[in-house]
């Protein structure tokens, strides 16, 4: 898998733009290209705004024109996210911090809401334990690895989740944020 590293401010800055997050993020949930119209629909802006923010993300090589088509009379540009490992430089000084956590925040924001919509469906339909599984789940917690371990652990996951980054038939999207930092290096504030 291609990694994109964004590895100055601008380009950080210009990958963390919410509605450029919105529109990859409905790019990769879709599994399937989308045209400029049919992301402003789904956005409530105009399509010529989300044309600009498509432009953006296609210079720093997350997104791409998959295919035209002819409708009516009119070329129609359809897009797709790439398959891509975006590096952010989160750890790397001279980032834009402020920007940085809510981008964090945002992220984490999404997929917890994603979650909460889950429990209410678990709840309005009754599901028990066994239906639920594969619906989705969360784990916190504290594992002891040696430095080495932790590698493996981190390469392991990216492995398993890029094999699975584009779409097949029989699979539907899963939404995710895996976050994991050395509680050893890092003091801890229980207050």
């Amino acid at each position: 898998m291609e990694i994109v590293n964004l590895d100055t401010r601008e380009k950080q800055n210009a990958f963390m733009n919410p509605a450029r997050q919105d529109i990859l993020r409905l790019l990769q949930l879709a599994g399937r290209p989308m045209t400029p119209k049919e992301l402003a629909d789904k956005m409530g802006i105009s399509a010529s705004s989300v044309t600009f923010h498509i432009k953006k993300l296609a210079e720093l090589g997350v997104v791409a024109l998959d295919h035209t088509e002819q409708i009516r009379g009119i070329t129609a540009r359809y897009y797709k996210a790439l398959n891509v490992s975006v590096r952010l430089g989160l750890l790397a000084p001279g980032g834009d911090d402020a920007a940085q956590e809510m981008f964090l925040q945002r992220t984490v924001e999404q997929v917890l809401a994603g979650v909460r919509g889950l429990k209410r469906l678990v709840g309005e339909k009754g599901l028990g334990e066994e239906d639920v599984m594969g619906l989705g789940d969360m784990h916190s917690g504290v594992v002891y690895l040696t430095r080495e371990e932790a590698v493996v652990l981190q390469r392991r996951m990216m492995d398993f989740l890029s094999e699975r980054e584009t779409p097949h038939p029989g699979t539907q999207a899963y939404e995710y944020v895996l976050m994991a930092y050395n509680a050893a290096e890092v003091p801890v504030d229980v207050g």
